[in-house]
C-alpha cells in the first residue's frame, strides 16, 4: 500500500488536495469509481476538508454534514460526490435497508465518514483511505493511503 503523509494547517491543504485529486482522476480515467474512507475523531475535520476540497471543483454546492440524513449528494463538472456520514449507524443491520452497497464503488465518488461499521459490506477494490489526526488546535496530520496496483 502506496502512502503521502502531511502535517499541515487547514488553511495549507492544497498540497493534499492535489494528491487527492490526482488519485480520483486516475481511478476515474480508468472507469473505477474511488471510495475515500475518512478517519478521525469526532472534530478533526472529515467534513471540513471534504468541504474544502471539492469546492475547488467549480461547485456551487454548499457540503455540510450527513450525520442526520446519513448521505448527501453533490454535483461537480467532473463527477458527482456521495458523502456518507455512517456516525449514527450502530449494527450493520442497520445499513442493509439503505442500499449504501448500491452506490459504493460502482458510481461517482464515494467520501465515507465513520466508514468502519460498513466495512463488510464495502468494496474490496478502489479503496482511498484518508486519516486525519489533530496535532494542535491549529495542525492536523493527513494520511492518503492508496493500492498502487489498482491503478496500474
Amino acid at each position: 500500500m502506496k502512502a503521502n503523509f502531511l502535517s499541515l494547517r487547514e488553511s495549507e491543504l492544497n498540497p493534499v488536495f492535489l494528491s487527492l485529486d490526482q488519485l480520483v482522476d486516475q481511478f476515474i480515467k480508468k472507469n473505477k469509481f474511488p471510495v475515500i474512507l475518512i478517519s478521525g475523531e469526532m472534530g478533526a475535520g472529515k467534513t471540513t476538508f471534504i468541504r474544502e476540497w471539492f469546492s475547488h471543483y467549480d461547485t456551487n454546492s454548499s457540503i455540510n454534514s450527513p450525520t442526520f440524513s446519513l448521505y448527501n449528494i453533490y454535483d461537480s463538472p467532473n463527477f458527482r460526490l456521495y458523502h456518507f456520514d455512517l456516525y449514527r449507524i450502530r449494527v450493520l443491520e442497520e445499513l442493509e435497508d439503505l442500499g449504501f452497497e448500491e452506490i459504493w464503488g460502482k458510481e461517482g465518488v464515494s467520501a465515507i465518514e465513520w466508514w468502519q461499521i460498513a466495512e463488510p459490506n464495502l468494496p474490496k477494490t478502489n479503496r482511498i483511505y484518508l486519516s486525519i489526526e489533530t496535532d494542535s488546535i491549529e495542525v492536523r496530520s493527513y494520511t492518503l493511503q492508496w493500492k498502487e496496483e489498482e491503478l496500474q
